[in-house]
């Protein structure tokens, strides 16, 4: 095994090597310490009594973070799809790559003499490093796979809620700006009650005083209930198919059996033209194998 294959599958591929496991717990390890840092680091008693400690926390685990985030760059090499400069490229603007470099930027632009409040909230991505972690890769591939597949439906609900939330607001300020000027004093505060209301959050700033208003309010409120039950169900009723589509995968289609192995990222040459595919699964069994 070459060196970038190595460190390859040590930095991507935990299941596969002892060594690699220790490696993502100790990454993660430094993440949750790097967390907790920040979070103890706002306390301002806190902060003037241990900000040394911070100090060297930050220290010691950045540039760690920076050697992976270079290692990571190094090694995606070994994917067809990210070798050479422009590969490289697209590995940087994966969403994960951008994820790892908005953490490290604070520190590196700090350290260059660089500072603001912005450059310091960007020290909040380092959260977002822990959805590295596979099982929750697999749950975001999901939700990206529901989405896309109901793209459709989210869409349409999406634009009646707005026509829904646009039209009450209309109807809701005419009722009570009369009776409530300095609450509903135009469109845009009304809007802030329509959203708060149909999505059944009800803050309690806004409320109508009105008889008509509060018919509005219950009309919308029920509407809410619909509106937030239905994304719900599509998410459920998706998630079940999706489950159940993984089940399938861990059994073959051929004899049933489930002693399967699986080969990541296969590429296979079609009429001339290299297409990558998820896995190459086969059955130890009766040799059947196929393509995910």
């Amino acid at each position: 095994m070459n060196l970038i294959n190595s460190i390859y599958t040590i930095l991507e591929e935990p299941e596969k090597d002892k060594a690699s496991y220790w490696f993502h717990v100790f990454i993660y390890t430094l993440i949750i310490i790097s967390i907790i840092s920040l979070m103890l680091s706002s306390v301002q008693e806190y902060n003037a009594k241990y900000k040394i400690i911070f100090t060297y926390i930050t220290n010691i685990i950045m540039p760690i973070f920076i050697i992976e985030y270079l290692a990571r760059l190094y090694a995606s090499g070994k994917l067809e799809s990210y070798k050479g400069l422009s590969g490289k490229l697209r590995y940087i603007l994966t969403p994960y790559a951008i994820i790892d470099l908005l953490t490290l930027l604070p520190y590196l632009l700090v350290g260059f003499g660089i500072d603001g409040s912005f450059i310091r909230s960007l020290r909040l991505f380092r959260i977002f490093r822990l959805f590295r972690i596979n099982k929750y890769r697999k749950f975001i591939k999901q939700m990206q796979n529901i989405i896309s597949s109901k793209k459709e439906e989210f869409t349409v609900l999406l634009f009646f809620t707005f026509i829904i939330v646009i039209l009450l607001s209309f109807v809701m300020f005419e009722v009570e700006h009369q009776a409530q000027p300095n609450v509903y004093s135009n469109i845009f505060q009304t809007i802030w009650w329509a959203v708060a209301t149909l999505t059944t959050v009800g803050y309690g700033d806004m409320y109508p005083v009105t008889a008509f208003g509060k018919i509005i309010t219950a009309i919308i409120s029920i509407l809410g209930i619909a509106f937030i039950a239905i994304p719900g169900g599509i998410f459920a009723s998706e998630f079940i198919n999706s489950f159940s589509n993984e089940e399938k995968k861990n059994i073959c289609p051929k004899c049933s059996s489930e002693d399967l192995i699986s080969h990541p990222k296969p590429i296979v040459n079609f009429s001339d033209k290299n297409k990558q595919f998820n896995d190459l699964v086969e059955c130890q069994k009766c040799k059947f194998s196929w393509l995910t």
